[in-house]
């Protein structure tokens, strides 16, 4: 039986997206593609288009961009503080609560280098006051982050099947479908829905619909991918010396790990020893992390 946690076998030079390459997560066996011209291991990116998925409970397709990649898309970066993008849409093939689905990170082997355990409580708590529909522990032997689905994306589109968006055009919110407290001429705005869901007791009154499209529009700046390295303001943090060697997520699960999709995004630097090893003996680029430089810096955005 291959090993989860083996990085891609594929040489990086033959990599279109280099440094980075993304596949379906060997721990989400349920997810496959669909598209006979894109193995699950090498997974498209950027300009190079979307691709279609299918799990037990989700299916749908993909679209992915990442900044400073060898294929990067300009004309989506450009003047933007994005380093990162991910837009899925698709249908639920059962009916689930939307207080059940959850994105962010969740990872199968501990951290390194967690700072002491006053810092982490300190940043935990900061997070869920800020958030407070997240689920955050960075200690544990599977650390994770996550929080609701539908409170996590920038721009959520839900439509009537054929009028959905193209999920590589500018995704705007549209959430009236949703029903109850969403039934307006103009819905909820998209900061207003993401404190709607973050509520326990929001969240559970609603669910994702068979017979509806969902689009879920994410990106962000805090995490370069393309550098791997993940930057809190005024100090940036080199993941290699934190993930234990792991990709990072585009993901969506229930708390039980039943996956609607799981996509890993992997550096270069994961596959070459003599270069994880030189990063690792090198220090973060502004030193080591503070209880302050947690508490004022970090953001939900940032999970």
């Amino acid at each position: 039986m291959a090993d989860p946690f083996a990085p891609p076998h594929s040489c990086p030079a033959s990599w279109k997206h280099r440094p980075c390459i993304m596949r379906i997560s060997p721990f989400a066996p349920d997810v496959r593609t669909l598209d006979e011209s894109h193995c699950g291991n090498n997974l498209p990116m950027n300009e190079s288009g979307f691709f279609r998925f299918d799990s037990s409970l989700f299916t749908g397709i993909a679209h992915v961009r990442v900044a400073g990649t060898s294929d990067v898309p300009n004309d989506y970066f450009n003047g933007k503080r994005r380093r990162m993008q991910a837009v899925i849409q698709g249908q639920f093939k059962t009916e689930m609560g939307v207080a059940e689905v959850y994105t962010g990170q969740a990872l199968n082997r501990p951290l390194k280098g967690v700072p002491h355990q006053a810092i982490v409580k300190a940043v935990q708590k900061v997070v869920q006051t800020l958030s407070p529909g997240v689920l955050f522990d960075v200690a544990s032997e599977r650390p994770h982050a996550v929080s609701l689905l539908a409170a996590t994306a920038q721009t959520f589109d839900v439509s009537v099947k054929g009028d959905e968006p193209c999920i590589t055009s500018d995704i705007q919110e549209k959430n009236q479908l949703l029903g109850d407290a969403f039934v307006s001429s103009a819905g909820m705005t998209a900061a207003q829905r993401k404190k709607f869901f973050s509520t326990a007791s929001n969240a559970v009154r609603y669910t994702y619909r068979k017979d509806l499209v969902y689009t879920f529009d994410f990106y962000q700046d805090r995490m370069d991918v393309a550098s791997w390295s993940l930057d809190l303001g005024v100090k940036r943090f080199k993941l290699i010396n934190h993930l234990n060697r792991q990709p990072v997520q585009v993901m969506a699960m229930t708390l039980n790990r039943e996956w609607l999709y799981n996509f890993e995004i992997w550096h270069e630097k994961l596959l070459d020893g003599e270069l994880v090893k030189k990063c690792e003996e090198t220090p973060d680029d502004d030193g080591e992390l503070t209880k302050q430089d947690l508490t004022e810096h970090l953001t939900p955005t940032d999970l």
